[in-house]
C-alpha cells in the first residue's frame, strides 16, 4: 500500500501487518470468528497504523524543516523514515529530528487522555470499540513512545546517546546500547513482556556485533567525510607547474595536439635541463593524456594512461571515473565519484558524470540533490534542465528548489512560476504562493496559465490563490 501524506511518500509493506497483527493475537476470541468477534483486532491494527505513521511524520516533518525530502516505510519491525543527506547535519538537528518522533506520539496520544479527562462523560457514552480504540491510542503512543526513548541502538534513545556522544566515542555508544538492551530484556523477560524481551534481546546482539566490528581502534575515528588531506608531494618546479597548467587549459579547449606537444615537453624537461623529473610530473603528464584520449573518444588509450600514472602515484578520481563512464562501467565509476565527492570534491568532472549516472539509473531525487549542491556553479540552462528533469521524475522538492535558485540569479518570472508549481506538487502550498507572488511581482501575466495548469490543481482548491493570480 502506498500513498502520500502531507507531500511524503508512505510504503506500507505487507510484512508490517503481519506483525501488527502478530502483536493483537489477544484480541482475538477463539470461540468467536465473526466479524463482531474480529472487530477488535480491527480496531488495534487501525490505532497501529495510525500511531506508527504519526511517529514516522514527527521525524519527517523535522528533517522536512531542514529542506531535505523523507520518505516513510512501514515494515516487519515496525516503521522508518530515510532519506537522501546531501549536505551534513549538525549533531543537535540529528537529536531532535531522532526526538520528534517519540514527542509527536506524545501529543497525539495527550490529546485523547485530555479528552477522558475533560469529558468523561462523552466517553462513557461512547459505543465499546470507541472506547476501545481510545484507550489503546493512549496506551500506543505513550508506551511505545517511552520505548522507544531507551537509549538503545536502533531505537530514537539510541540514536540521541549516538549524536549526543559524537562520532569518536562510537565504542562507548555500542557498549551503553548493549547493556541496558541486554538488561531491558533480562527485566521483560521476567515481567513477561516476551515481545519486548525479544526485540531487545536482538537489539543487545546487534550492538555486541557493532561493538565487535568496530575494533579498538575505531573509538577515536570521526567517520564524517572530510576534506582531501592537503598535498604533501613536493612541489613542481616553476616551468613543470606552468607546462601542466597550459596543457590541461588545451584539453579544456579541445587543443588536443597542443596539450599533446606540452606534454612532450615535460617529458623531455630532465633531457633539457639536467634535473630529474619527479614521479609526480610524471604522473600528471599521463594524466593529461588520459584526458586527450577521452575528449578523442580512445577510451582504451585512455585506461593504459591511467594506468600507467597508478604506478606513480594516486590518480585522479575524475579521470578514473569518466574512463570507467566512457567504458559504460556504471557502478564502478558511481563507486569511484561518490567516494571523490564524499571527499569534498565538487569539481564539475566529478559532479557531472555522477549526475548522468544517476539519472541513467533512475536516481532522479538523488542527482537533483546533487546539482542543488553546486548549483552556484551550474549554468542557468542546465540548472533549469535539472530542475525539469527532477520535476518529471517526481522529486517535486528539489525542482522547486533548483527553480528558485535560478530565479533568485535572473529574476526570471518563469523560473518563479516552476518553483510555484513544483512546491505544488510537493504539496508545500504557502510556499507555492509565495513563488507565484514574486513571480507575478517579477511579470508574470498568464491568469489563464495559472488556473488551467494541472500541476497547480491542489493549490486552486484552497484559499488564497485569487489574491495573487485573479481569475481570468
Amino acid at each position: 500500500m502506498n500513498f502520500r501524506l502531507f507531500g511524503i511518500d508512505v510504503e506500507v509493506q505487507a510484512g508490517f501487518w503481519f506483525t501488527t497483527v502478530l502483536l493483537g493475537i489477544n484480541f482475538v476470541d477463539p470461540k468467536n470468528l465473526s466479524p463482531a468477534g474480529l472487530a477488535p483486532l480491527g480496531v488495534w491494527g487501525l490505532v497501529v497504523l495510525v500511531s506508527v505513521i504519526v511517529h514516522e511524520l514527527g521525524h519527517a516533518l523535522a528533517i522536512r524543516r531542514h529542506r531535505i525530502q523523507p520518505e516513510i516505510t512501514l515494515y516487519l519491525m515496525g516503521g522508518v523514515t530515510t532519506w537522501q543527506q546531501v549536505l551534513p547535519l549538525r549533531r543537535i538537528d540529528h537529536i531532535l529530528i531522532s526526538l520528534a518522533g517519540p514527542f509527536a506520539g506524545f501529543f497525539f496520544g495527550g490529546l485523547f487522555f485530555a479528552l477522558t479527562k475533560l469529558a468523561p462523560e462523552h466517553v462513557m457514552r461512547m459505543p465499546e470499540l470507541a472506547r476501545l480504540g481510545l484507550e489503546l491510542l493512549i496506551y500506543v503512543n505513550f508506551f511505545w513512545g517511552v520505548v522507544n526513548l531507551i537509549p538503545v541502538l536502533p531505537l530514537d534513545g539510541g540514536h540521541v546517546l549516538e549524536h549526543a556522544l559524537g562520532p569518536k566515542r562510537l565504542r562507548l555508544t555500542a557498549g551503553i546500547s548493549m547493556v541496558v538492551a541486554f538488561a531491558v530484556a533480562i527485566v521483560s523477560l521476567k515481567g513477561g513482556r516476551l515481545w519486548i524481551a525479544m526485540i531487545f534481546g536482538m537489539s543487545a546482539f546487534q550492538s555486541l556485533r557493532r561493538l565487535q566490528t568496530l575494533g579498538p581502534g575505531d573509538a577515536e575515528v570521526d567517520p564524517r567525510p572530510h576534506a582531501p588531506a592537503p598535498d604533501v608531494e613536493p612541489a613542481l618546479p616553476g616551468e613543470l607547474l606552468s607546462l601542466l597548467l597550459r596543457a590541461r587549459a588545451a584539453v579544456a579547449d579541445e587543443d588536443l595536439g597542443r596539450a599533446r606537444s606540452l606534454v612532450s615537453d615535460i617529458f623531455s624537461y630532465e633531457e633539457r635541463t639536467g634535473e630529474p623529473l619527479s614521479p609526480r610530473a610524471r604522473r600528471e603528464a599521463f594524466e593529461v593524456l588520459g584526458w586527450v584520449a577521452i575528449v578523442s573518444g580512445q577510451i582504451d588509450e585512455a585506461a593504459r594512461r591511467v594506468a600507467e600514472a597508478r604506478k606513480l602515484g594516486e590518480v585522479d578520481a575524475a579521470l578514473v571515473g569518466a574512463v570507467h563512464f566512457a567504458k559504460r562501467e556504471l557502478r564502478e565509476a558511481r563507486r569511484v565519484l561518490e567516494e571523490a565527492r564524499a571527499a569534498g570534491d565538487d569539481r564539475k568532472e566529478i559532479v557531472g558524470p555522477l549526475v548522468q549516472i544517476l539519472i541513467e539509473q533512475g536516481e532522479i531525487a538523488r542527482a537533483a540533490a546533487i546539482a542543488y549542491d553546486i548549483v552556484d556553479s551550474l549554468s542557468e540552462e542546465d540548472a533549469r534542465r535539472m530542475a525539469k528533469l527532477a520535476f518529471e521524475g517526481r522529486a517535486f522538492d528539489w525542482s522547486a528548489r533548483l527553480s528558485e535558485a535560478v530565479f533568485e540569479r535572473q529574476r526570471s518570472a518563469e523560473d518563479a512560476y516552476e518553483a510555484a508549481r513544483a512546491h505544488a506538487q510537493d504539496g508545500a502550498y504557502e510556499r507555492a504562493l509565495d513563488m507565484l507572488r514574486k513571480a507575478v511581482e517579477s511579470g508574470f501575466s498568464d491568469r489563464g496559465r495559472v488556473w488551467s495548469d494541472n500541476a497547480l490543481e491542489a493549490l486552486r482548491a484552497r484559499s488564497g490563490l485569487e489574491a495573487v493570480v485573479p481569475r481570468p
